[in-house]
Protein backbone atom coordinates (compact mmCIF):
# COMPACT_ATOMS: atom_id res chain seq x y z
CA UNK A 1 0.00 0.00 0.00
CA UNK A 2 3.18 2.33 0.60
CA UNK A 3 3.96 1.80 -2.33
CA UNK A 4 1.34 2.92 -4.33
CA UNK A 5 0.50 5.73 -2.37
CA UNK A 6 4.23 6.44 -3.57
CA UNK A 7 4.19 6.11 -7.20
CA UNK A 8 0.70 8.06 -6.58
CA UNK A 9 2.39 10.73 -4.99
CA UNK A 10 5.78 11.04 -7.45
CA UNK A 11 3.03 11.07 -10.19
CA UNK A 12 1.02 14.11 -8.67
CA UNK A 13 4.04 16.28 -7.84
CA UNK A 14 5.87 15.67 -11.30
CA UNK A 15 2.23 16.84 -13.15
CA UNK A 16 2.07 19.73 -10.57
CA UNK A 17 5.42 21.06 -11.41
CA UNK A 18 4.92 20.90 -14.80
CA UNK A 19 1.60 22.59 -14.48
CA UNK A 20 3.32 25.52 -12.44
CA UNK A 21 6.34 25.41 -15.01
CA UNK A 22 4.91 27.05 -17.72
CA UNK A 23 6.13 30.39 -19.07
CA UNK A 24 9.70 29.48 -16.35
CA UNK A 25 12.59 29.76 -18.90
CA UNK A 26 14.29 26.34 -19.42
CA UNK A 27 11.49 24.85 -16.81
CA UNK A 28 9.15 25.02 -19.45
CA UNK A 29 10.96 23.09 -21.99
CA UNK A 30 11.63 20.47 -19.45
CA UNK A 31 8.42 19.75 -18.70
CA UNK A 32 7.22 19.33 -22.17
CA UNK A 33 10.05 16.93 -23.05
CA UNK A 34 8.96 13.25 -23.21
CA UNK A 35 12.07 11.78 -21.65
CA UNK A 36 11.74 13.29 -18.43
CA UNK A 37 8.75 11.89 -17.88
CA UNK A 38 9.90 8.45 -19.12
CA UNK A 39 12.85 9.26 -15.75
CA UNK A 40 9.88 9.37 -13.35
CA UNK A 41 8.13 6.00 -15.27
CA UNK A 42 11.44 4.73 -15.13
CA UNK A 43 12.30 5.76 -11.40
CA UNK A 44 9.16 3.76 -9.77
CA UNK A 45 10.12 0.75 -11.90
CA UNK A 46 13.77 1.02 -10.44
CA UNK A 47 12.40 1.71 -6.70
CA UNK A 48 9.62 0.41 -5.96
CA UNK A 49 8.97 -2.80 -8.15
CA UNK A 50 9.79 -6.51 -7.37
CA UNK A 51 9.12 -8.35 -10.56
CA UNK A 52 8.80 -6.77 -14.35
CA UNK A 53 4.53 -6.53 -14.23
CA UNK A 54 4.62 -4.35 -11.30
CA UNK A 55 7.54 -2.44 -12.89
CA UNK A 56 5.02 -1.91 -16.07
CA UNK A 57 1.55 -1.66 -13.73
CA UNK A 58 3.60 1.43 -11.72
CA UNK A 59 5.20 2.69 -15.29
CA UNK A 60 1.97 3.47 -16.55
CA UNK A 61 0.17 4.27 -13.19
CA UNK A 62 2.94 7.14 -12.36
CA UNK A 63 2.30 8.65 -15.33
CA UNK A 64 -1.58 8.58 -15.09
CA UNK A 65 -1.18 10.18 -12.27
CA UNK A 66 1.02 13.12 -13.64
CA UNK A 67 -1.10 13.70 -16.59
CA UNK A 68 -4.44 14.06 -13.92
CA UNK A 69 -2.28 16.41 -12.09
CA UNK A 70 -1.00 18.10 -14.75
CA UNK A 71 -4.14 18.82 -17.17
CA UNK A 72 -6.15 19.12 -13.95
CA UNK A 73 -4.32 22.09 -12.71
CA UNK A 74 -4.02 23.41 -16.62
CA UNK A 75 -8.13 23.22 -16.85
CA UNK A 76 -8.14 24.79 -13.84
CA UNK A 77 -6.27 27.88 -14.83
CA UNK A 78 -7.99 27.90 -18.65
CA UNK A 79 -11.64 27.70 -16.97
CA UNK A 80 -11.10 30.73 -14.80
CA UNK A 81 -9.33 32.74 -17.45
CA UNK A 82 -11.12 31.52 -20.66
CA UNK A 83 -13.73 29.07 -19.19
CA UNK A 84 -12.73 26.80 -22.15
CA UNK A 85 -11.65 23.37 -21.02
CA UNK A 86 -12.39 21.12 -23.86
CA UNK A 87 -8.71 21.34 -25.08
CA UNK A 88 -7.30 20.28 -21.88
CA UNK A 89 -9.61 17.33 -22.02
CA UNK A 90 -8.60 15.99 -25.51
CA UNK A 91 -4.83 16.58 -24.90
CA UNK A 92 -5.67 14.56 -21.40
CA UNK A 93 -6.47 11.85 -23.17
CA UNK A 94 -4.02 12.00 -26.14
CA UNK A 95 -1.39 11.98 -23.40
CA UNK A 96 -2.89 9.59 -21.28
CA UNK A 97 -2.89 7.07 -24.11
CA UNK A 98 0.77 7.56 -24.80
CA UNK A 99 1.47 7.41 -20.70
CA UNK A 100 0.17 3.75 -21.06
CA UNK A 101 2.38 2.94 -23.81
CA UNK A 102 5.41 4.70 -22.74
CA UNK A 103 5.10 4.22 -18.72
CA UNK A 104 5.03 0.42 -18.77
CA UNK A 105 8.16 0.16 -21.16
CA UNK A 106 9.98 3.22 -19.14
CA UNK A 107 8.96 1.16 -15.56
CA UNK A 108 10.31 -2.12 -17.00
CA UNK A 109 13.53 -0.45 -18.11
CA UNK A 110 13.86 0.90 -14.91
CA UNK A 111 13.56 -2.08 -12.99
CA UNK A 112 15.85 -4.08 -15.40
CA UNK A 113 18.40 -1.39 -14.43
CA UNK A 114 18.04 -2.48 -10.25
CA UNK A 115 18.56 -5.96 -11.06
CA UNK A 116 21.85 -7.45 -10.43
CA UNK A 117 23.53 -7.66 -13.15
CA UNK A 118 21.14 -5.53 -14.29
CA UNK A 119 20.78 -5.47 -17.99
CA UNK A 120 22.26 -3.72 -20.69
CA UNK A 121 19.20 -2.67 -22.18
CA UNK A 122 17.92 -1.07 -18.85
CA UNK A 123 21.15 0.77 -18.71
CA UNK A 124 21.44 2.47 -22.11
CA UNK A 125 18.04 2.96 -22.95
CA UNK A 126 17.26 6.04 -20.82
CA UNK A 127 20.36 7.76 -21.92
CA UNK A 128 19.81 7.12 -25.52
CA UNK A 129 16.53 8.67 -25.55
CA UNK A 130 17.87 11.12 -23.30
CA UNK A 131 20.43 12.56 -26.34
CA UNK A 132 17.88 11.53 -28.85
CA UNK A 133 14.79 14.08 -27.97
CA UNK A 134 17.06 17.07 -28.00
CA UNK A 135 18.80 15.87 -30.90
CA UNK A 136 15.79 15.32 -32.79
CA UNK A 137 14.23 18.84 -31.32
CA UNK A 138 17.05 21.49 -31.74
CA UNK A 139 16.46 22.50 -34.87
CA UNK A 140 12.42 22.80 -34.55
CA UNK A 141 12.92 25.12 -31.46
CA UNK A 142 15.64 27.51 -32.16
CA UNK A 143 15.77 29.34 -28.43
CA UNK A 144 18.56 29.62 -25.96
CA UNK A 145 16.54 28.47 -23.05
CA UNK A 146 15.23 25.59 -25.23
CA UNK A 147 18.66 24.31 -26.26
CA UNK A 148 20.16 24.75 -22.59
CA UNK A 149 16.93 22.43 -21.68
CA UNK A 150 18.21 20.55 -24.23
CA UNK A 151 21.56 20.21 -22.92
CA UNK A 152 21.01 19.52 -19.65
CA UNK A 153 18.50 16.57 -20.25
CA UNK A 154 21.49 14.89 -22.28
CA UNK A 155 23.82 15.23 -19.57
CA UNK A 156 21.58 14.31 -16.85
CA UNK A 157 21.22 11.28 -19.06
CA UNK A 158 24.38 10.38 -19.34
CA UNK A 159 24.90 10.43 -16.01
CA UNK A 160 22.15 7.45 -15.26
CA UNK A 161 24.09 5.18 -15.86
CA UNK A 162 26.59 5.88 -13.29
CA UNK A 163 23.71 6.72 -10.73
CA UNK A 164 22.72 2.93 -10.37
CA UNK A 165 25.34 1.89 -9.60
CA UNK A 166 25.99 -0.74 -11.99
CA UNK A 167 29.82 -0.38 -11.96
CA UNK A 168 32.21 1.71 -14.16
CA UNK A 169 32.83 -0.76 -17.16
CA UNK A 170 28.85 -1.32 -17.55
CA UNK A 171 28.38 1.99 -17.20
CA UNK A 172 31.10 2.94 -19.77
CA UNK A 173 29.45 0.55 -22.08
CA UNK A 174 26.17 1.57 -21.64
CA UNK A 175 26.95 5.12 -21.99
CA UNK A 176 29.10 4.45 -25.36
CA UNK A 177 25.92 2.58 -26.62
CA UNK A 178 23.57 5.17 -26.00
CA UNK A 179 26.04 7.82 -27.90
CA UNK A 180 25.78 5.61 -30.82
CA UNK A 181 22.69 5.12 -30.61
CA UNK A 182 21.15 8.28 -30.10
CA UNK A 183 21.01 9.61 -33.82
CA UNK A 184 18.85 6.78 -35.23
CA UNK A 185 16.21 7.04 -32.49
CA UNK A 186 16.49 10.85 -33.05
CA UNK A 187 14.84 10.32 -36.34
CA UNK A 188 12.03 8.18 -34.65
CA UNK A 189 11.24 10.62 -32.16
CA UNK A 190 11.14 13.49 -34.38
CA UNK A 191 8.45 11.20 -37.04
CA UNK A 192 6.74 10.69 -33.79
CA UNK A 193 6.18 14.26 -32.92
CA UNK A 194 5.07 15.10 -35.99
CA UNK A 195 2.59 12.13 -36.08
CA UNK A 196 1.19 13.87 -32.56
CA UNK A 197 1.89 17.40 -34.09
CA UNK A 198 3.91 19.02 -31.68
CA UNK A 199 6.16 20.26 -34.30
CA UNK A 200 5.09 21.27 -37.68
CA UNK A 201 8.32 21.68 -39.45
CA UNK A 202 9.69 19.33 -42.16
CA UNK A 203 11.81 16.13 -41.48
CA UNK A 204 15.54 16.98 -40.88
CA UNK A 205 17.38 14.18 -39.83
CA UNK A 206 16.06 12.03 -42.52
Amino acid sequence: MRHHAAVATIGSLWGVFCAFANGWPIATTLAQMAVPWMWVAAFVGFRFARDGRRAAVAGAVVLLWANLAYFGFSSIGQLVNSGATLGGVRFFVLWSIVGLIVGPVAGLLGWSASLNPPYMLGIAALPTASVAEPLALWKHIDHTDAHIAFVIVASIGLTLPFLIRSGVKTSLIGVSMSILLAYPLAVVFEVVLIALGQISAPLRLV
